[in-house]
């Protein structure tokens, strides 16, 4: 079956000759043009990009396979242009100011393009270097959160500050692209904090002698490269798969970074994503793979489906290496004792101006035609959301909805290093198993450097997490909500200002209702909290 043994270290340093081989020749073989490396996750452009496309502007984005690479993200750029100087009156003022900035912001990848790009719009960096083997780029990081509660909410809560500092390496040196975004945070205020190097407690902190403080370092760091049509990468990232917004239900993006190896293509109106990578737990070995593909059937619709697997206390097994091997198959030939997960999602926008998507996974089913059946095993969570843009014709305005529901059970699995988490933090949705939430999202930009935002959350939780399969005891039928149900609601407004060039300010109030909190009856509390934030870049 192409499987390695756990406890076999031969099998283990044959497969790691064998891929240091193939890098090698790809490496030696072909020949290489500067590589671009992926615009981040957490990029504004992501959601001016989606903007664009609800109003009609680009087509056939396919953005639940992200991140983009930035060669992919100025391609755009350059369509955007084009389409901005054929129908200027299509795009307001701002928005063409946001483009000139995106522009600005890919200078690199668009200087040899036809596109004019304004020399004040240009991403300055702290150090550039450029020469005959490549382009390097330095940036320095600074920045922070603090949240201040009021008296109702728990005492060790009510007082909060985070602050980091950290820089941004990014090139091509040789033919090959560069990446390392690297992050000492540190975190005081009213709580308590415990010296942690335990995944199974979340991700690693050292705590300071008296409890008080507490630091841990962030990096993303890779290498890529471009081969026959292949984007080839090999580091540690995060990924973002599906059309949801706040929160996608295979891969979300939320989860610490992870090492891993990737290859992804584009084949006519089609993007093929694979991954093999490792997971941080308490076992020595824990295991993701996962593909994607992600086809746009016509202009206006994007369908995607995606599956993933979580293995572990073993070495690597080929089966899952192989990219086209459907893992439901693999997995029962492997003998049925993994994790394996279906993701389908739709995106449609026919209609100007509103976006309508929705995504199903499926972490177990008994069968398809008993889909519906409450069968505990039937383990499901879908969402479905739209995206408005202009509602009414008020322009740089936008509303978002989502609704997510997760049955109990779904993330969990019988044997716990197959648990759909890394560092103790679920992969996909930030909810639990056996909950439901509704989600509302009004934006408004008053310029260029000015966004604001109004948002409400209502969210419930019965009985159950990641943590807690199902139980025979229980019984065979899945009791969405079961007993005490904890319930939070959340009205917030917000205000985010660009003081000056990459240097971004921001402040949010909110009102929080907790009923039932901790799943304990009866225990209510409402308080309101302030959220600052500060983000530079140099």
């Amino acid at each position: 079956m192409g499987r390695v043994v756990s406890g076999c270290p031969r099998a283990d340093r044959i497969l790691k000759k064998a891929l240091l081989f193939w890098i090698n020749f790809i490496l030696s073989a072909s020949p290489l043009c500067p590589q671009s490396v992926n615009l981040p996750l957490d990029h504004w452009a992501y959601d001016y990009l989606e903007r664009m496309e609800t109003k009609g502007v680009l087509h056939r984005l396919r953005d639940g396979s992200r991140p983009f690479t930035r060669a992919k993200v100025a391609e755009y750029a350059q369509e955007m242009d084009a389409y901005a100087k054929k129908h200027p009156e299509k795009l307001s003022k701002i928005e063409k100011e946001l483009l000139e900035r995106l522009k600005g912001e890919l200078w690199d990848e668009l200087e040899t393009k036809e596109v004019a790009v304004q020399k004040d719009q240009r991403e300055p960096h702290f150090y550039s270097w450029r020469g005959s083997s490549g382009t390097v780029h330095l940036d320095l990081l600074s920045g922070g959160n603090g949240i201040l509660r009021d008296t109702h909410a728990e005492k060790t809560e009510r007082e909060i500050y985070s602050p980091y500092y950290g820089g941004i390496l990014r090139g091509t040196v040789w033919g090959i692209g560069i990446y390392s975004d690297n992050r000492i945070f540190t975190e005081w205020g009213s709580r308590s904090y415990v010296q942690n190097y335990k995944a199974s407690q979340g991700y690693p902190q050292n705590v300071e002698r008296d409890s008080s403080r507490a630091t841990w370092d962030t990096s993303d760091s890779y290498f890529c490269l471009q081969w026959k049509g292949f984007f080839l990468q090999a580091g540690r990232d995060n990924l973002c798969w599906g059309p949801t917004f706040f929160g996608g239900l295979s891969l979300s993006g939320w989860t610490p970074s992870f090492d891993f190896v990737k290859v992804a293509t584009c084949i006519g109106g089609s993007t093929f994503t694979w991954i093999h990578g490792a997971l941080r737990s308490d076992y020595v070995h824990k295991w993701i793979s996962a593909h994607r593909l992600e086809l746009s059937v016509s202009r206006e619709v994007d369908l995607g489906v995606s599956e993933t697997v979580i293995y572990g206390n073993r070495g690597i097994e080929m089966a899952y290496v192989n990219p086209l091997i459907p893992y439901l198959i693999a997995e029962h030939t492997l003998g049925d004792k993994d994790n394996v997960t279906l993701g389908l999602d739709v995106d449609i926008h026919t209609i100007r101006n509103l976006k309508l998507y929705g995504e199903l996974f499926i972490d177990d089913l008994f069968a398809p035609w008993e889909i519906f059946r409450d069968y505990w095993g039937n383990k499901l969570a879908f969402t479905l959301g739209g995206y408005w843009v202009d509602p009414l014709g008020l322009k740089d305005t936008g509303l978002r909805w989502e609704y997510t529901r997760i049955d109990p059970y779904v993330y969990t699995h019988r044997d716990s290093v197959n648990v759909y988490e890394n560092y103790n933090i679920g992969l996909g949705h930030f909810l639990q198993p056996n909950s439901d939430a509704w989600v509302f999202r009004g934006e408004h930009r008053f310029s260029m450097a000015v966004l604001s935002s109004l948002e409400f959350r209502a969210l419930r939780h019965g009985t159950g997490d990641r943590q807690s399969p199902h139980r025979e005891e229980e019984g065979d039928r899945k009791r969405f909500l079961e007993g005490v149900v904890e319930q939070e609601k959340r009205l917030s407004g917000s205000m985010e200002w660009e003081i000056f060039r990459d240097c971004r300010a921001g402040a949010e109030v909110a009102r929080l209702w907790n009923k039932n909190r901790n799943h304990k009856e009866n225990d209510n509390r409402t308080w309101n909290e302030i959220v600052f934030m500060l983000r530079m870049n140099w």
